[in-house]
């Protein structure tokens, strides 16, 4: 059963190994883990001996898997082939995600490049539409996460979704810190939490700031609490909304900082390298900054 507002981490946030990523949940006092990349295999590439080690390792520590994070339809929307093969991935997520008791699978919305008109979001909507099909029976619940790199990157197009396939089965995965990797993001992260909130499944909690570079805007990861995010008061607006689920630390800055390539997709070591120690910064702040907004 879901713990009332948990966090919980993203595991190749901390580590690729499982020694490391259960020293700091038990030095944290974490219950609840992501799994994305593991064993310095991307989600997609996990093998059935890396899916019953950590299964074994979950169960043996008192872990609820919480949610699997694939990377099923980040492609492009025009690439049929690519798109059977997102569909395989999906097939294959679907396994894993069960077999380590979780409930709950994550998914993007193709990528945004270009800017959808009405038939491109159609089209995605039912080849989003074709994931739920091929997961009925299966007992997990789907979710989109906002990406700025896709079509569903912002609040509105979350809304316009959700309004397109009101199935309860599909719902999302809020990243208000992705909003601040869109051109002409938003001064106000946290508008109306409480209008989309019955439909958010799960949130991922990271940070970053925005900087000019020449004429560009850019932004660049943060520790929690020292980016633009405004996590104090989007903690106080999650918290008024009724919303019940996890916290999913996603960390994303490092002390010697990551190329930003290396966050499009991330997995394997490269990225996990300095994983540890900042995500230990980062929940002891955001622990700070939920009690103070609760």
């Amino acid at each position: 059963m879901n713990q009332s507002n948990s966090f919980s981490f993203i595991t190749d946030e901390v580590s690729q190994d499982l020694p490391d990523i259960a020293r700091f949940a038990r030095d944290l006092s974490i219950s609840g883990i992501e799994l994305r990349s593991f064993a310095g295999r991307a989600f997609k590439d996990l093998t059935d001996t890396d899916v019953t080690l950590v299964r074994s390792r979950a169960h043996a520590e008192g872990w609820r898997v919480v949610g699997c994070a694939s990377p099923v339809f980040k492609c492009a929307l025009d690439d049929a082939r690519e798109i059977e093969r997102h569909r395989d991935y999906f097939k294959r997520s679907l396994e894993v995600t069960r077999t380590l008791d979780c409930d709950l699978l994550r998914v993007f919305s193709f990528l945004r490049e270009p800017v959808p008109d009405g038939t491109r979001w159609a089209r995605m909507v039912d080849h989003v539409r074709g994931l739920l099909e091929l997961a009925r029976g299966w007992g997990v619940r789907v979710a989109v996460e906002n990406e700025h790199s896709c079509f569903v990157a912002t609040r509105a197009e979350l809304v316009r979704l959700g309004g397109d396939i009101t199935d309860p089965a599909l719902g999302f995965v809020w990243d208000p810190c992705n909003l601040l990797y869109l051109a002409g993001a938003p001064e106000t992260l946290t508008p109306d939490f409480t209008q989309f909130a019955p439909r958010i499944f799960h949130v991922h909690v990271k940070d970053a700031v925005r900087l000019r570079v020449g004429d560009e805007s850019i932004a660049a990861a943060a520790p929690i609490g020292l980016g633009d995010v405004g996590w104090r008061r989007h903690f106080s607006e999650i918290s008024r909304s009724g919303y019940r689920g996890w916290l999913s630390l996603e960390t994303h800055w490092r002390v010697q900082a990551l190329d930003e390539s290396a966050l499009h997709l991330p997995a394997g070591f490269e990225f996990s390298r300095g994983g540890e120690e900042a995500s230990r910064v980062c929940l002891h702040n955001a622990r700070a900054l939920w009690s103070i907004a609760r």
